[in-house]
């Protein structure tokens, strides 16, 4: 892939992005699962003029680097705003549950009913829209086990999307992290789009430490939940809850057992499609 992306540089094309094409589920890869993950391309795109002065140097790249005389596909696409292209692939989604949440993007006029709450979301390089079926897990579980005034916290937060229901469902104050400064500046985004500054902080890393919470939500990947199973088991106040979600369902037990070896016991379980969202508690203290 590195070189692919050198060939185009070394054409002159400097936008260049890597493309991933996946099958479902689309879990980070591990070893010895299928996780059905198929190709990455390298694209460029390139008005008809500059492909026709840049193809032979492309080529003549690709070949050089690759070693192989590569296949480079030209697709002429229609003229559009492409800074708005996003509206024709995402509307509304609707996540029904004892509040049933509305994430809508901003361009969508949506009066909100009398049991539900609206997320206003602008896609972005961060993950998290409500499409996905571990977004939309993650989020009926909130509206099952926020009852009010809770101390929340959101690991991995990407888009901001669940720290943000958080706060809409009526938890009195959320901390949302992630490692990623590109998902901290789209969660801060969020949270600002949604006028929450003053119950929801965004802050850059992973479970902080020294601080417990009512309630802890990490949508994450089996790999990572495993990892911080220990650090998440130890943000909890006794007697509270933790919501994971993120993995597959050929990795439930797993993802289970170590958190169970953390003193967390399973309380819930939900699924979507092959995607699993899991509710476990804290013991009580005594």
């Amino acid at each position: 892939m590195e070189l692919a992306v050198a060939a185009w540089e070394l054409a002159g094309v400097h936008n260049s992005s890597v493309e991933y094409v996946l099958g479902e589920p689309t879990e980070e890869p591990w070893p010895g699962h299928d996780n059905r993950t198929e190709h990455a391309e390298v694209a460029a795109y390139l008005s008809a003029q500059q492909w026709h002065r840049l193809e032979s140097l492309a080529r003549t790249a690709a070949a050089d680097l690759l070693g192989v005389d590569p296949l480079l596909q030209v697709k002429q696409l229609p003229n559009r705003d492409w800074r708005t292209a996003w509206h024709d692939h995402f509307d509304i989604v609707r996540v029904p549950g004892p509040k049933t949440i509305i994430v809508r993007s901003p361009h969508v006029q949506h009066e909100p009913g009398a049991n539900e709450i609206v997320i206003d979301l602008v896609p972005g390089l961060a993950f998290g829209t409500g499409q996905h079926q571990s977004t939309r897990l993650s989020l009926g579980l909130l509206a099952e086990q926020i009852h009010g005034g809770e101390h929340v916290l959101d690991v991995g937060t990407g888009s901001g999307i669940l720290a943000v229901a958080a706060a809409r469902l009526g938890a009195g104050s959320v901390l949302a992290t992630d490692i990623d400064p590109l998902a901290v500046d789209a969660a801060r985004q969020t949270v600002r789009q949604n006028q929450l500054a003053d119950c929801v902080r965004v802050q850059e890393g992973s479970v902080p430490a020294g601080q417990r919470f009512d309630l802890v939500v990490a949508n994450l990947t089996a790999d990572l939940l495993q990892f911080l199973a220990g650090d998440l088991a130890g943000a909890l106040m006794p007697g509270c809850k933790l919501i994971v979600s993120g993995l597959i369902n050929a990795r439930q037990d797993e993802v289970t057992a170590a958190l169970a070896e953390c003193g967390l016991q399973l309380h819930a379980d939900r699924g979507e499609d092959e995607w699993r969202a899991l509710l476990l508690g804290a013991p009580s203290s005594g």
